[in-house]
């Protein structure tokens, strides 16, 4: 009985020993088919989505889907399994050698994303690139993903360069005004004066021809001149007509230049104002004083007709911004006839108006310091002294900047205040028997103040706001006169 019970004990380990191993053995079989079950899965998905997915493993490729191949040139996906990563014999090797870079020779343990660009013969490609450590088949592996972003990577690119252009615009707007009073060769603190700095600079971004308004001697030529300066076309020519100078029977000679022997004195070949504006800037000053017809004919050679010089039979056709400048407003000249619709609308595309300088008499003490040091000083004499100042700030300037200039340089040659406006000389200076400074200043001050308060129809806040002081300072001097 005894052998018989170890016998049966040790068949039942027997038994039992087969029974572990076959369940080891099923257990094997089925996370086999599992795994063969899960690949196919993940085959069939990969083989579906846009993006490029590669599986390396030992440093050779184990499986590419049909989005890597086509990425890559490549024929048939069977073609890049064992593959080396980074001398693959097929397809854009150079490219995917490039896009692996270090990573494949070596184990990673953590998931690297990059974007990189890959020049071809025809285009320039940006791909996303994400290389992701996982274990496949109990070993270490990687997978890699690709996806062309050239579409979204080029609207960046747009979108920056748009930005680096409006970084440019705004660093030279606030390189320009880091003083805060000059633009170029204009000078002004003044409110209004930095309001048409803002549209020069507005201007000179743009390729859009501009009509400037202003007063005589206000500085319309000076403004013309800084969008010119500050534009795309600062490499070319700043060319100035005195369109009221300009003769209706020499107007295609003046623009349009002439060719040698196209009448008894044309000895040679001369260019017109279209020649030498190409590339840069036609500035025409007064340009209400051109006729009807030099509008028309001008128009034609600006809108694309071409001109031909006089003598000539070659059609030209010149690349240049139009600038014009005039004392007024042009719409009566339209009303009247004496301005096309459609020459008035193609010059002034943008408006600029310049303020007078009795409008921005805070300005008053930086043009004369300016003015100062440009000229030629006694010795001494370095700044104006108060009640000269005084009195240049009553003043209403009718000939504006350009008159002050002027009455300056005679101050500093004769020596004395000379204002030669016919409504002021007569009033404003004392005569040679009169030269008590306080008294005939007083008297100057009263008649101003007279007059602004009649202007104003008796409120003082105007009246005061016509001389440029304030309320407080107005009431102070009516009530000692």
């Amino acid at each position: 009985m005894g052998d018989g019970k170890t016998f049966l004990e040790e068949e039942d380990r027997l038994l039992r020993a087969i029974g572990e191993r076959l369940s080891k053995v099923l257990w094997l079989k089925r996370s086999e088919e599992a795994l063969k079950e899960s690949e196919s899965r993940y085959r069939a998905l990969t083989e579906q989505v846009a993006e490029g997915v590669a599986l390396v493993q030992d440093h050779r490729f184990q499986y590419v889907n049909p989005a890597f191949c086509k990425l890559f040139d490549i024929a048939l996906a069977e073609e890049m399994i064992g593959q080396a990563v980074h001398h693959p014999s097929i397809g854009d090797a150079d490219d995917i050698a490039m896009l692996y870079g270090s990573i494949g020779k070596v184990d990673i343990d953590a998931k690297i994303e990059d974007v990189r660009q890959i020049n071809r013969s025809d285009k320039r490609l940006w791909i996303q690139v994400c290389h992701s450590p996982i274990t496949f088949r109990s070993k270490p592996a990687l997978l890699s993903t690709f996806k062309d972003i050239t579409e979204i990577k080029e609207q960046q690119l747009a979108a920056q360069r748009m930005a680096e252009k409006l970084d440019g615009e705004n660093r030279v707007l606030r390189s320009s005004l880091k003083e805060r009073f000059r633009l170029g060769d204009i000078l002004g603190r003044s409110a209004a004066m930095q309001a048409v700095y803002e549209l020069i600079l507005k201007a000179a971004a743009t390729d859009a021809n501009v009509a400037i308004f202003g007063e005589s001697g206000s500085g319309k030529e000076l403004v013309a001149r800084a969008i010119h300066d500050y534009s795309d076309r600062q490499s070319g020519k700043f060319v100035a007509v005195n369109c009221g100078a300009i003769q209706e029977s020499l107007f295609e000679r003046e623009f349009f230049g002439h060719l040698k022997g196209a009448f008894s004195s044309a000895h040679a070949d001369a260019p017109g104002y279209l020649d030498l504006a190409d590339g840069g800037t036609l500035f025409l000053d007064e340009v209400s004083e051109l006729t009807v017809n030099m509008q028309a004919t001008l128009l034609r050679a600006i809108e694309g007709g071409g001109y031909r010089a006089v003598g000539g039979t070659q059609s030209h056709k010149a690349d240049f911004r139009i600038i014009s400048a005039s004392q007024t407003a042009l719409d009566d000249n339209v009303r009247k006839g004496l301005m096309r619709n459609d020459f008035y609308y193609r010059i002034q595309v943008i408006q600029i108006q310049l303020p007078p300088l009795r409008k921005r008499k805070q300005d008053l003490p930086l043009l004369v310091e300016h003015f100062l040091r440009q000229m030629k000083t006694p010795a001494g004499l370095t700044r104006i002294p108060g009640h000269i100042m005084d009195l240049l700030i009553t003043h209403d300037w009718p000939g504006n900047v350009r008159e002050l200039r002027n009455v300056l340089q005679r101050y500093v040659t004769l020596g004395h205040l000379d204002f030669l406006s016919p409504d002021q000389t007569a009033e404003s200076l004392p005569a040679d028997d009169e030269l008590n400074l306080r008294k005939a200043t007083l008297e100057l001050e009263r008649r101003l103040i007279s007059k602004a308060l009649a202007q104003a129809g008796g409120n003082r806040t105007k009246a005061a706001t016509l001389l440029g002081i304030s309320r407080r300072a107005l009431f102070r001097k009516t009530s000692q006169t």
